[in-house]
């Protein structure tokens, strides 16, 4: 007997919320892999899409004209309230600007759903941050945020050798991500959850400077991250309980790409956007590199993200991106923000 759908309805319908993705035409492969919250719900087979919420009017009708053929009679609305007040979803995807992440979160998780999946940062604030984990944990929701990371088998596999103890215990963490677009709170987020990721441990103190111009920026607004010259690169050291230090950079330049460098006793994995190896030494001029060999896996991405959150709720278990990590994620970019201000000082987790 197959299972009755869960309604769920979506608000933010620009990017990562409403996206399609391109068809193949002429081959045989169907469906390209899902890469927005809209798409996810358009590939799983235990969801319907019922309502969509966007301020504006002329967002609306595009979502309209790109996904009629699949949802000709979603409700549509330019009010959150009276989407969630008469639709009843049980799933609720935030994917607005940062800034207002937190009272759609709040209000999704009394209105009676079941699992809210919001986007990245979880907030602007550890207060905001605070408030929704407050709401979803008192009406037992489950509250996943988007760091998508967190769902690609590379990552998951390089994490699962780590945790195996082969390579030794992990020793440093270093990211580093260029392109004009490497913000710290737009992109950066990415990677400084990734740390977090793979220290599984907890952040004891950050120095770190930020981009030249940003001498007084002390608060992010969080009103969507168009705008490289809103949000600043940064380079930051961050000392993790374990003995685990971090180094995290990035520069906004042509040169556009990503990597991760993890470090251990015997050996160290070497992820970047074209490859992952994984590298041991015999001495300083002797090295050996091997591929970290992954399996394809259909369910990554934000499919991966919402496969995840319906099996939990379905079986139990444990989210791999639970709003207590990314609460975390946005307290190290905060701790950045403030030692910079105060002349790239120490400066302690937690803050205060």
């Amino acid at each position: 007997m197959s299972t009755p759908p869960y309604r769920a309805v979506l608000i933010g319908l620009t990017g990562i919320g409403a996206n399609r993705p391109q068809e193949a035409t002429g081959m045989t492969v169907y469906d390209g892999m899902p890469r927005s919250h809209a798409a996810a719900y358009h590939a799983h087979a235990q969801t319907e899409l019922v309502g969509v919420c966007d301020l504006r009017q002329e967002v609306l009708d595009e979502f309209k004209q790109t996904w009629q053929d699949v949802w000709p009679d979603v409700a549509q609305y330019t009010d959150y309230h009276a989407m969630l007040q008469e639709l009843k979803p049980d799933i609720v995807s935030v994917a607005t600007s940062d800034h207002v992440h937190a009272d759609m979160t709040v209000a999704a998780a009394t209105s009676g759903a079941r699992i809210i999946l919001c986007e990245k940062p979880i907030a602007t604030s550890l207060a905001d941050a605070d408030r929704m984990i407050a709401a979803a944990e008192a009406n037992n929701v489950l509250l996943s945020i988007d760091h998508t990371r967190r769902w690609d088998i590379t990552h998951l596999k390089a994490r699962q050798l780590i945790r195996s103890g082969d390579l030794g215990p992990l020793r440093t963490i270093t990211v580093e991500q260029y392109s004009q677009r490497a913000m710290l709170f737009r992109n950066g987020t990415h990677l400084i959850d990734l740390i977090n990721f793979f220290a599984d441990a907890e952040p004891q103190w950050v120095v770190a400077e930020l981009e030249e111009g940003f001498e007084h920026f002390t608060e992010y607004q969080g009103g969507g991250g168009r705008d490289p010259s809103s949000d600043p690169y940064a380079s930051a050291y961050i000392r993790y309980s374990k003995g685990i230090r971090a180094f995290y950079n990035s520069y906004k330049v042509n040169f556009a790409g990503s990597q991760t460098i993890l470090t251990c006793e015997e050996g160290r994995i070497e992820i970047s956007d074209r490859q992952a190896q994984v590298i041991r030494s015999q001495d300083h001029f002797t090295w050996s590199s091997s591929e970290l060999h992954t399996t394809e896996f259909r369910s990554t991405q934000q499919l991966g993200y919402l496969c995840e959150a319906i099996d939990v709720l379905e079986n139990g278990g444990e989210l791999i991106s639970p709003a207590r990590e990314a609460r975390k994620t946005v307290e190290i970019m905060l701790g950045i923000l403030d030692s910079h201000h105060r002349g790239n000082v120490r400066v302690d987790f937690p803050l205060t």
